[in-house]
């Protein structure tokens, strides 16, 4: 039998490696998500783990050819539905499902307000200075803002609608 060599050079290689990660990442996500579903794994075990894997697809995605995931699983086979779901979300399910008593929702409340507040600077950043540009970041950053439990009614920037 014959070796068939994927790659020709360094650069190749760097290619197919980065592919292998994220196919390795992906695999592993549904594994993490149907574990969880069946009470295999602690809530902070999920958690940490989870978190992990979506910060390591968010950076092996980058340097993989662009692709999208649908395109990717569709490419080389990927029957990951529950992986799938949890990196069209981007968050932990423990965060996006948590119980309103809960620290999770504070998490999710604050990741909704910090994930606004960078979109309107990184908006200012790059010279957008119009009304029509920076009104709608400014009202999701507000909205988020106002949407969280722990903020006081007292808040100055509340709507009085």
């Amino acid at each position: 039998m014959d070796t068939v060599k994927l790659y020709s050079s360094s650069a190749e290689r760097e290619v197919y490696e980065n592919m292998a990660a994220l196919y390795a990442i992906i695999t592993s996500l549904e594994y993490l998500e149907r574990a969880f579903a069946r009470d295999s794994v602690s809530a902070t075990e999920y958690t940490s783990e989870c978190s992990k894997l979506l910060l390591q697809y968010k950076t092996v995605s980058q340097m993989v050819s662009g692709d999208e995931l649908a395109n990717f699983s569709h490419t080389y086979r990927l029957n990951c539905p529950a992986a799938t779901r949890r990196l069209e979300v981007g968050i932990p399910s423990t965060i996006e499902h948590s119980n309103a008593s809960g620290s999770g929702t504070n998490a999710k409340h604050v990741a909704d307000a910090v994930k606004g507040f960078i979109t309107t600077m990184d908006a200012l950043s790059l010279g957008m200075r119009s009304v029509d540009r920076l009104h709608p970041l400014l009202t999701d950053l507000l909205q988020s803002i106002n949407n969280a439990p722990f903020v006081p009614t007292d808040f100055k920037w509340k709507p009085v609608f």
